[in-house]
């Protein structure tokens, strides 16, 4: 065999070790994104829902006062809906005319819990049929947004599979509406607020105790 035939069979092809070796990395840079999408993407979910219902309540803040109605949400363990006060039958009645406050559901695997005056409510699996009589008194709505613009504060929480919640809404007395992310086992940092802090306040980072 000539010299030019060896080093021409010799950059034929890989050996089956270089073959294995490259198999390996593809498959520990695929664990390492399945990895990431798993922890990241529910991550990013939660958070989407929590600035959706933040963003839907401070629209309805904002109308329930340009407008002189009262709003309210009913929020069961995996949807939420709307409702508006009909003075003339003396009840809540959902909103069935405005697509904004359409009722609403969570992705599967999400829930939500809530607390009132620092009590936590016991929510309906899912929302109640209000075209059946006394289903109004029977389940009236917990998060109420008067005309004054005054909002119940309450402490709303989304968790996946009952694992500890990462993101949270809260309504507090002074009328500010906080997304909030948690930092830690104790602790919850502000993420928004629709209340603008103290300019002494606007460097330092806030945080909230963080329920068990």
């Amino acid at each position: 065999m000539t010299l030019r035939a060896r080093a021409r069979d010799s950059h034929s092809g890989f050996t089956l070790l270089e073959i294995l070796v490259v198999i390996v990395i593809i498959g520990v840079m695929v664990s390492v994104v399945t990895l990431s999408v798993g922890l990241l993407g529910p991550d990013r979910e939660v958070e989407e829902e929590t600035r959706r219902f933040w963003a839907v309540l401070r629209q309805a803040r904002e109308e329930a006062e340009l407008q002189a109605i009262d709003l309210a949400v009913y929020v069961s363990a995996t949807e939420y809906e709307f409702l508006r006060f009909d003075t003339r039958r003396n009840e809540w009645q959902p909103v069935v005319d405005d697509r904004l406050y359409a009722q609403r559901g969570l992705p599967e695997g999400l829930r939500f819990r809530v607390w009132l005056e620092g009590r936590e409510l016991v929510l309906k699996p899912g929302l109640p049929d209000r075209s059946k009589k006394d289903e109004d008194q029977k389940w009236p709505p917990q998060l109420t947004v008067l005309s004054s613009g005054e909002v119940v504060p309450f402490e709303l929480q989304i968790e996946r599979d009952a694992a500890p919640a990462l993101w949270r809404m809260t309504s507090l007395a002074d009328g500010d509406l906080r997304i909030e992310q948690r930092k830690d086992a104790r602790d919850w940092v502000l993420i928004e607020q629709t209340k603008p802090p103290p300019e002494d306040d606007k460097s330092k980072e806030r945080m909230s105790y963080a329920r068990p």
